[in-house]
């Protein structure tokens, strides 16, 4: 769905300010997949996801979607519909007094008849777990932070992108709001076979959704695989500024006071059935207390 080649991106190039944010990277990205992009702070994850619908170009290298090249200007004007892409606090753009009005707002713009726009937005609103019938009418600002994000999420599924892009959509949410979008986007991978690109600080996410991890390093891959392969080197990611989930780490605790779990363990089940491969049924907790959780 999206192949990237050689990319590398400058910002002021040829000025004394110019910085390099990405360079030469090479990325594949299949269609109906969910990706996790991390990094740390600075490592130029913002800077690769928009490079997908052609809001940056690359300063060298080449970037396809779909197989189009986004230097091409007629593909950059239609890519908004096929890539959608969901910023930081999206719900701080949300303009219309009406869900219904601020859902439609992309598909209308799309030119569609206004009874397909009344079926694609109460579809993307029943996607995100919002009611058509109980929110439609609702103005956006009388709803909570969560629901405005779901919200906006709905505005750019009520475009039929092939591909979502979203860029740390769970910032700032408390937990419940936070793991029902992450239902709600692995609903939309499973069923809908929408390929989802995420950034995301929390990594117990990525473990629990991602098929496939992206991590950065200084605007450069690092390091590319399944949550099992890179959370399998905690020390390697705490060298790139991540941390693991607590999971792994409980695994890798255990291994360091010579327990011998597999290293590749993402939930506290995976964890707890290791610890009865070794000790027997009835040890776990005790095997726990050892690791010092």
């Amino acid at each position: 769905m999206i192949v990237v080649e050689q990319l590398t991106h400058i910002y002021l190039p040829g000025t004394p300010l110019a910085v390099t944010s990405l360079q030469d990277i090479d990325l594949h990205i299949a269609e109906g997949s969910f990706v996790v992009i991390a990094g740390a702070t600075g490592s130029g994850k913002s800077t690769l996801v928009q490079h997908f619908n052609g809001l940056l170009l690359p300063t060298r290298g080449r970037v396809r979607v779909g197989g189009m090249d986004t230097r091409d200007k007629d593909v950059r004007r239609n890519l908004w519909q096929k890539v959608g892409l969901l910023f930081q606090y999206p719900e701080q753009q949300l303009f219309e007094e009406s869900v219904f009005a601020e859902v439609a707002f992309g598909p209308r713009n799309m030119g569609l008849d206004e009874i397909t726009v009344k079926g694609r937005v109460r579809a993307a609103l029943e996607m995100v777990g919002l009611d058509p019938a109980e929110y439609e009418h609702m103005s956006p600002f009388a709803l909570s932070g969560g629901q405005r994000r779901r919200v906006a999420l709905a505005g750019i599924l009520a475009m039929g992108p092939r591909v979502l892009v979203l860029d740390e959509p769970a910032a700032g949410l408390d937990p419940a709001g936070r793991e029902q979008l992450m239902h709600s986007l692995k609903d939309l991978q499973e069923k809908e076979g929408t390929t989802v690109v995420l950034i995301t600080h929390y990594m117990e996410d990525a473990a629990r959704y991602a098929d496939w991890m992206v991590v950065l390093h200084r605007g450069r891959i690092w390091r590319e695989g399944t949550p099992r392969g890179i959370f399998s080197d905690p020390e390697g990611l705490r060298a790139v500024g991540l941390d693991v989930p607590v999971p792994c780490r409980l695994a890798y605790r255990l291994r360091q006071k010579g327990v011998a779990v597999r290293s590749d363990v993402l939930t506290l089940d995976e964890v707890e059935e290791e610890l009865k491969k070794v000790t027997g049924p009835g040890m776990p907790a005790a095997g726990l207390k050892a690791a010092g959780t």
